[in-house]
């Protein structure tokens, strides 16, 4: 009986045998002898979300902190992969897949995309564009494939008005999964063919993926014994959200939503009660410990708080602000003003709690400062619609 080993030599064999055949029938492509290869242009993509998640890593950002997706927030479904020139933005290359499980198990991924044997001669720079999960049916996109200039690219690469607005109240994850991009500009190109890569001789490039969409979540309580708090909408105000998000440009203008936009779909008919709502404000501890603190309030037997969300919306660069109506007992309606601290802390990829209790005199206290990242490692914090 033939043990593993040498039965891994002889299919070896077979195929060098098989491959000197081949060479030796095939003319056409064989000068001297040698069998011409088709270049191809290693990239390199990572998803870090996932990487960290799958390490049940702390993170350790310190001046803006990191907080852990939930359910398949950080799930990559699909991919498109593009390569033009930089200078020129003649089209190099294109690659798409399904098959993403190195991606979703904390791994980068190296794709080889072909290239021309005049680009392998000459190596430009290059632009590389990468999405995941950017789709028809969750973003909008017209058709992007192979045959995508990349002028029509940075136009078509977007989030659309249908997908991931006010209107949509989009609060769950959908099947074809949250949209992802990042990319590359002026990378150099190193190696001889048949292999080459982006980066340098001692380093490669990568392309890390980054969440294009933020989340933001209401939560309330009410002091143990006390009336009713009904909360009746939760508005956001006109001029906040764009029309459109694009993944890979920075429009000269961009149009608001021209309406205030109502966020709750039913009305809260009493907020959760707890001992001391206090205890939820938010007091500078680390991102997820204050993360783990509302979910850990939210899930048990009996809630101590109410949470209304995830709402996934498309980036801003505004001051997001609004407005929430609420009665107290058998009272009047009354409204309370929430906003964040500043502009641009609703880039893509970022959380928002806005934390809403009353303590049993007066009106309801808003907090709506927490804005935190929401990812695991060390991303360019730009705005990148802007």
């Amino acid at each position: 009986m033939i043990d593993n080993r040498h039965r891994y030599l002889l299919q070896w064999l077979l195929c060098s045998i098989l491959i000197v055949l081949f060479s030796a029938c095939s003319s056409s492509s064989v000068e001297e002898g040698v069998t011409h290869q088709q270049a191809k242009l290693a990239i390199y993509v990572y998803a870090p979300e996932q990487a960290a998640a799958k390490k049940n890593a702390p993170h350790t950002r310190a001046d803006v902190g990191e907080v852990d997706a939930i359910t398949n927030e950080g799930t990559i479904k699909s991919l498109q992969l593009w390569v033009y020139e930089s200078e020129s933005g003649d089209y190099v290359g294109y690659f798409s897949t399904d098959d993403v499980a190195a991606l979703n198990e904390g791994q980068g991924t190296t794709y080889q995309i072909p290239v021309s044997d005049d680009f392998a001669r000459n190596k430009p720079d290059v632009n590389v564009y990468v999405m995941a999960n950017v789709t028809s049916a969750n973003c909008g996109v017209e058709t992007l494939d192979k045959n995508t200039i990349r002028a029509a690219l940075l136009e078509g690469a977007k989030i659309t008005t249908g997908h991931f607005g006010l209107e949509q109240n989009t609060r769950t994850v959908p099947d074809d999964g949250l949209p992802f991009a990042g990319m590359l500009t002026g990378q150099p190109v190193v190696g001889d063919a048949p292999t080459l890569r982006v980066g340098t001789l001692s380093e490669v490039a990568t392309v890390q993926l980054t969440r294009a969409v933020s989340k933001l979540r209401f939560v309330f309580a009410k002091t143990t014994g006390e009336a009713i708090v009904k909360i009746k909408n939760i508005k956001m105000n006109v001029g906040m959200i764009p029309d459109v998000e694009y993944l890979f440009k920075t429009p000269e203008s961009m149009d608001y939503n021209t309406v205030e936009a109502d966020l709750l779909s039913n009305a809260i008919n009493d907020i959760a009660e707890t001992a001391d709502p206090t205890l939820f404000i938010y007091t500078n501890q680390t991102a997820q410990a204050y993360e783990n603190l509302i979910n850990e309030a939210a899930s048990k037997a009996t809630p101590e708080v109410t949470v209304y969300g995830p709402i996934y919306l498309r980036e801003s660069d505004k001051q997001l602000a609004g407005t929430i109506t609420y009665t107290i007992g058998e009272g009047a309606d009354q409204t309370a003003n929430f906003a964040m601290q500043q502009a641009g802390d609703f880039s893509r990829n970022h959380t928002w709690i806005v934390y809403a209790y009353y303590g049993g005199s007066g009106n309801l206290q808003v907090q709506s400062i927490y804005v935190k990242d929401w990812s695991t490692k060390d991303l360019n914090h730009q705005v990148y619609n802007w």
